[in-house]
This record gives C-alpha cells, sequence and structure tokens, in this order.
C-alpha cells in the first residue's frame, strides 16, 4: 500500500493527521503552482486552503485510480481559473 493510498484511508475516516500529513506532502508544490500564476501570499493562502478544504470534505473525488498530485494539481488549477475568471467578470 502506497503512503497516498494510507492517506486517503485516513482522509474517508475523517482522521485529521492524514490531512495534516497529506498537506505537509503537497502544500509547496500547490503553492509554488499558485503563486507562479498569481503572484499574492493571501490568494495563494486561499486556493490551498480551499483545495484542502475540498479533499478533506469530499475525499471520493480525488481517489479515482489516478495519481494524486495529478489530481491535487488538477483541482488548484480549477481554484486558479475560477479567481481569474471572477477578476475578469
Amino acid at each position: 500500500m502506497t503512503t497516498d493510498e494510507q492517506l486517503f484511508i485516513g482522509l474517508y475516516n475523517q482522521e485529521k493527521q492524514s490531512l495534516a500529513d497529506l498537506y505537509d506532502r503537497y502544500s509547496q508544490l500547490l503553492w509554488k503552482i499558485s503563486y507562479r500564476t498569481v503572484a499574492d501570499d493571501a490568494i495563494c493562502e486561499q486556493i490551498l486552503r480551499e483545495v484542502f478544504q475540498d479533499i478533506w470534505a469530499n475525499p471520493d473525488k480525488f481517489n479515482n485510480g489516478r495519481k494524486l498530485s495529478s489530481l491535487l494539481i488538477e483541482c488548484c488549477l480549477s481554484r486558479i481559473d475560477s479567481l481569474v475568471i471572477q477578476k475578469i467578470s
């Protein structure tokens, strides 16, 4: 069983430590992606908060046989796109 699979089991069981471990493992990657696009610390924090709230509330959405890192990046990019669209509107 991989570490990501173990983290998912914890997320399904609503174990806060699993969320903290997931954050420790992926937050820097997602921060770098966010910051390259928006270059604003507060917005990056908001994006990361929303991504990790989403995985906490909907772990099934992130467990579809694909790499977890890819799914988290997609979620992060989706949040960035939403913010850009809101600014344009």
